[in-house]
């Protein structure tokens, strides 16, 4: 299968289990569809103090993911975190085999570079807690008196 392209055309053979003796036939040309799971992590750069959004895309699914956790550097998960606004997660929903995941950055705490994690899990691909680091990288603007 190592050869398999997405769009190749195969032909598909039946044997009826009424009928072992006869031999198959073709029934119908199909159009072959390859999906592979991945992950694009989404960076960003922003200026500190303001509010930043961060993305993880994932492509090559047929249904919405299981789960999606957000975890922050200190590896606390800020999917859930009730105790303040600083976090706006967002699993996002299924879409033409992709399913794209924001976690929103707000600006009371988005003031130093941070690397997040986006955490999926999906029971169609059998893959529990994939982990994409995802960069969130801080610039602060000074501005410079320049009156002589």
């Amino acid at each position: 299968f190592a050869d398999l392209t997405s769009g190749d055309t195969f032909k598909c053979k039946l044997r009826s289990s009424l009928y072992p003796t006869n031999s198959p036939d073709v029934v119908e040309e199909m159009t072959l569809t390859i999906l592979s799971l991945d992950v694009e992590a989404i960076h960003k750069e922003v200026e500190s103090g303001t509010d930043a959004t961060i993305s993880c895309i994932i492509t090559g699914i047929t249904q919405q993911l299981n789960n999606v956790v957000w975890t922050n550097s200190a590896g606390t998960d800020v999917t859930t975190l009730t105790e303040d606004d600083s976090y706006v997660a967002d699993v996002g929903s299924y879409d033409s085999n992709s399913q794209t995941t924001t976690l929103t950055v707000k600006a009371a705490v988005n003031t130093a570079d941070s690397v997040f994690t986006c955490s999926i899990t999906s029971d169609e691909w059998e893959v529990t807690d994939r982990e994409s680091s995802v960069v969130l990288d801080v610039f602060v603007v000074t501005l410079v008196d320049r009156t002589v």
